[in-house]
Protein backbone atom coordinates (compact mmCIF):
# COMPACT_ATOMS: atom_id res chain seq x y z
CA UNK A 1 0.00 0.00 0.00
CA UNK A 2 1.74 3.02 -1.34
CA UNK A 3 -0.84 5.64 0.53
CA UNK A 4 0.60 7.33 3.18
CA UNK A 5 -1.21 9.56 5.33
CA UNK A 6 -0.46 11.74 8.52
CA UNK A 7 -2.18 15.34 9.52
CA UNK A 8 1.30 16.75 10.39
CA UNK A 9 0.24 20.13 12.64
CA UNK A 10 2.33 23.35 12.39
CA UNK A 11 2.96 24.36 16.17
CA UNK A 12 3.32 28.04 16.52
CA UNK A 13 3.11 30.92 19.17
CA UNK A 14 3.23 34.49 19.79
CA UNK A 15 5.10 36.65 21.79
CA UNK A 16 4.74 40.23 22.84
CA UNK A 17 7.70 42.61 22.50
CA UNK A 18 8.20 45.55 24.99
CA UNK A 19 6.52 47.68 22.11
CA UNK A 20 3.15 45.42 22.14
CA UNK A 21 3.63 44.08 18.80
CA UNK A 22 3.17 40.72 18.21
CA UNK A 23 6.45 38.36 17.00
CA UNK A 24 5.50 34.67 15.87
CA UNK A 25 7.80 32.43 18.11
CA UNK A 26 8.16 28.54 16.16
CA UNK A 27 9.13 25.43 18.10
CA UNK A 28 12.17 24.12 17.29
CA UNK A 29 10.21 20.60 16.61
CA UNK A 30 12.97 19.32 15.47
CA UNK A 31 14.90 19.10 18.55
CA UNK A 32 11.11 18.32 20.63
CA UNK A 33 11.48 15.10 18.27
CA UNK A 34 14.48 13.70 18.97
CA UNK A 35 13.31 12.30 22.37
CA UNK A 36 10.59 11.09 20.83
CA UNK A 37 9.10 7.06 21.26
CA UNK A 38 10.30 5.90 17.48
CA UNK A 39 7.91 2.97 16.51
CA UNK A 40 10.71 2.01 13.72
CA UNK A 41 13.22 0.72 16.21
CA UNK A 42 11.08 0.08 19.56
CA UNK A 43 7.89 -2.11 17.87
CA UNK A 44 9.96 -5.88 17.55
CA UNK A 45 9.67 -7.54 14.21
CA UNK A 46 8.64 -10.21 15.74
CA UNK A 47 4.96 -8.72 17.44
CA UNK A 48 4.22 -7.48 13.86
CA UNK A 49 5.03 -10.46 12.14
CA UNK A 50 2.45 -11.96 15.35
CA UNK A 51 -0.37 -9.53 14.18
CA UNK A 52 0.15 -9.81 9.89
CA UNK A 53 2.01 -7.43 9.11
CA UNK A 54 5.17 -7.29 6.95
CA UNK A 55 8.30 -6.18 8.00
CA UNK A 56 10.32 -5.75 4.78
CA UNK A 57 7.49 -3.13 4.21
CA UNK A 58 8.60 -1.19 6.48
CA UNK A 59 8.80 2.65 5.66
CA UNK A 60 10.05 5.74 8.08
CA UNK A 61 8.38 9.09 7.76
CA UNK A 62 6.49 10.67 4.99
CA UNK A 63 7.84 8.82 1.65
CA UNK A 64 10.79 8.63 3.41
CA UNK A 65 11.33 11.56 4.77
CA UNK A 66 11.50 12.60 8.64
CA UNK A 67 8.59 15.07 9.75
CA UNK A 68 9.85 17.91 12.42
CA UNK A 69 8.37 16.82 15.52
CA UNK A 70 7.02 13.16 14.54
CA UNK A 71 8.28 9.84 14.25
CA UNK A 72 6.49 7.78 11.61
CA UNK A 73 6.63 3.97 10.74
CA UNK A 74 4.55 2.17 8.44
CA UNK A 75 3.88 -1.55 7.46
CA UNK A 76 1.78 -3.02 5.10
CA UNK A 77 0.04 -6.85 6.15
CA UNK A 78 1.26 -9.68 4.36
CA UNK A 79 -0.94 -10.01 1.79
CA UNK A 80 -0.35 -9.33 -1.78
CA UNK A 81 -1.85 -7.03 -2.92
CA UNK A 82 -2.05 -5.89 0.47
CA UNK A 83 -5.11 -5.60 2.38
CA UNK A 84 -4.17 -2.87 4.45
CA UNK A 85 -1.43 -1.14 6.16
CA UNK A 86 -0.93 0.23 9.79
CA UNK A 87 1.12 3.37 10.87
CA UNK A 88 2.36 4.47 14.17
CA UNK A 89 3.03 7.96 14.98
CA UNK A 90 4.65 9.65 17.58
CA UNK A 91 4.66 13.34 17.90
CA UNK A 92 4.90 16.49 20.32
CA UNK A 93 1.32 17.84 19.44
CA UNK A 94 -1.61 16.95 21.64
CA UNK A 95 -4.71 14.48 21.63
CA UNK A 96 -6.61 18.57 22.25
CA UNK A 97 -5.30 19.05 18.51
CA UNK A 98 -6.48 16.63 16.95
CA UNK A 99 -10.25 16.82 18.21
CA UNK A 100 -9.85 20.62 17.29
CA UNK A 101 -8.84 19.26 13.36
CA UNK A 102 -12.25 19.69 11.16
CA UNK A 103 -11.43 16.36 9.18
CA UNK A 104 -11.12 14.06 11.93
CA UNK A 105 -14.28 13.27 12.77
CA UNK A 106 -16.66 10.52 14.65
CA UNK A 107 -14.60 10.55 18.01
CA UNK A 108 -15.16 7.77 20.45
CA UNK A 109 -13.29 7.19 24.37
CA UNK A 110 -12.06 3.68 24.02
CA UNK A 111 -9.06 1.41 26.22
CA UNK A 112 -7.20 -0.74 24.18
CA UNK A 113 -5.11 -2.47 26.56
CA UNK A 114 -5.67 -1.13 29.69
CA UNK A 115 -4.66 2.43 27.97
CA UNK A 116 -7.27 4.88 27.76
CA UNK A 117 -7.80 6.22 23.81
CA UNK A 118 -9.54 8.43 21.48
CA UNK A 119 -10.81 6.68 18.47
CA UNK A 120 -11.56 8.90 15.46
CA UNK A 121 -11.57 8.93 11.31
CA UNK A 122 -10.77 10.97 8.68
CA UNK A 123 -13.13 13.00 6.80
CA UNK A 124 -11.82 12.40 3.71
CA UNK A 125 -12.13 8.42 3.93
CA UNK A 126 -15.21 6.26 3.44
CA UNK A 127 -16.05 4.85 6.63
CA UNK A 128 -14.75 1.46 5.40
CA UNK A 129 -11.48 2.41 4.79
CA UNK A 130 -9.68 4.04 7.90
CA UNK A 131 -9.58 3.88 11.67
CA UNK A 132 -7.20 6.05 14.40
CA UNK A 133 -6.80 5.64 17.47
CA UNK A 134 -4.75 8.24 19.77
CA UNK A 135 -3.44 7.75 23.21
CA UNK A 136 -1.95 10.29 25.39
CA UNK A 137 1.66 10.37 26.20
CA UNK A 138 3.74 13.17 28.64
CA UNK A 139 5.25 14.00 25.32
CA UNK A 140 2.28 14.74 23.24
CA UNK A 141 0.69 11.44 21.72
CA UNK A 142 1.08 8.19 19.98
CA UNK A 143 -1.28 7.32 17.22
CA UNK A 144 -2.92 3.91 15.48
CA UNK A 145 -3.77 4.09 11.99
CA UNK A 146 -5.25 1.84 9.83
CA UNK A 147 -5.90 1.87 6.00
CA UNK A 148 -7.79 -0.93 4.64
CA UNK A 149 -6.84 -1.42 0.88
CA UNK A 150 -9.12 -2.48 -2.26
CA UNK A 151 -12.60 -3.64 -2.05
CA UNK A 152 -11.94 -7.23 -0.60
CA UNK A 153 -10.16 -5.75 2.85
CA UNK A 154 -13.11 -3.36 2.96
CA UNK A 155 -15.52 -6.21 4.18
CA UNK A 156 -14.07 -5.91 7.65
CA UNK A 157 -14.37 -2.62 9.39
CA UNK A 158 -10.96 -0.74 9.52
CA UNK A 159 -11.54 -0.39 13.78
CA UNK A 160 -12.38 -3.79 14.03
CA UNK A 161 -9.23 -5.11 12.37
CA UNK A 162 -7.42 -2.78 14.27
CA UNK A 163 -8.46 -3.58 17.79
CA UNK A 164 -6.21 -6.91 18.02
CA UNK A 165 -3.23 -4.87 16.14
CA UNK A 166 -3.64 -2.16 18.82
CA UNK A 167 -4.07 -4.83 21.75
CA UNK A 168 -0.55 -5.88 21.11
CA UNK A 169 1.29 -2.61 20.20
CA UNK A 170 -0.11 -0.14 22.80
CA UNK A 171 1.63 -1.88 26.08
CA UNK A 172 4.94 -0.90 24.16
CA UNK A 173 3.72 2.70 24.36
CA UNK A 174 5.68 5.50 26.48
CA UNK A 175 3.63 6.95 29.57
Amino acid sequence: MTAVMCGVLAVMGCTRSESGSAQPVTTDLAAAAAGLWDPCSQIPDSLLTSVGLDVASKRSGILGAEEPGWKICRWDDVNFPSDFGIGVYSTVNTVEEVRAKTTNIEFKDVTIAGRAGVQFRQSHFKPDEDCSIVFPTSTGFVQLDMLNGGSKARTVPPCERLQPIAEAIVPLFPA
